[in-house]
Order: structure tokens, then sequence, then C-alpha cells
């Protein structure tokens, strides 16, 4: 399991709008699907794909605010015609998510 969280301004905010999914991938299209879609709905092309995003393993931190011990980022290579990778040679982050959780089930 994994748990996400998206970039918001506080940390309760972004909390709320937590969820939990079975793998990275299912995340990765939840995120894609659910989170930018509506780009599509006023006619505009999607900001990036599924593969563009990326999940940083390699700065595991352990946030104790809300239980989560291997948070990581959550980012995206690029957002409509910035590349991130090609520009700042770093994606950029648009949330956090863990495996080792305390799960609210």
């Amino acid at each position: 399991m994994v748990i996400y969280r998206p970039h918001r301004g506080g940390l309760s905010e972004s909390l709320a709008l937590a969820k939990e999914f079975e793998t990275f991938e299912d995340m990765k299209k939840y995120i894609y699907q659910s989170e930018w879609d509506n780009f599509r709905d006023i006619g505009l092309p999607a900001p990036f794909e599924i593969e563009d995003i990326v999940i940083d393993e390699s700065q595991k931190r352990d946030d104790e605010r809300c239980g989560w011990h291997d948070t990581m980022y959550v980012c995206v290579k690029r957002f409509g015609n910035e590349d991130y990778m090609k520009e700042y040679g770093t994606p950029q982050c648009i949330g956090m998510c863990a495996t080792d959780y305390k799960s609210g089930e």
C-alpha cells in the first residue's frame, strides 16, 4: 500500500486530501486522471503524462507530524511547456507519498 497527499497550503489541508493506493502505478494514474484531467475539461492538453510522474525514493524522511515514516517526494518532470529536467535538472515536487505509515482503516 502507498498513501499520497498533494501539496496544498498547509499540512492539514494536504492530509485532508490524502488517498491510499495498492501500488505506485495506481497512485500515478490517480494523479494524472483525477488531479489533472480538469485541463481537458477547459480544452487544454494534459499538462503532463503518467510517465512524467516520478517518485524520489533516495531521500526518504520520517514525518512525525503525520506518522509517515518513509515520506518521499512525488514530482513531475514537466508541466505544460516547461521541461523541469531541461531547465533545472530536477523534477518539480507536486506532493508526498509513503509506504510505511499508520493506515486510517
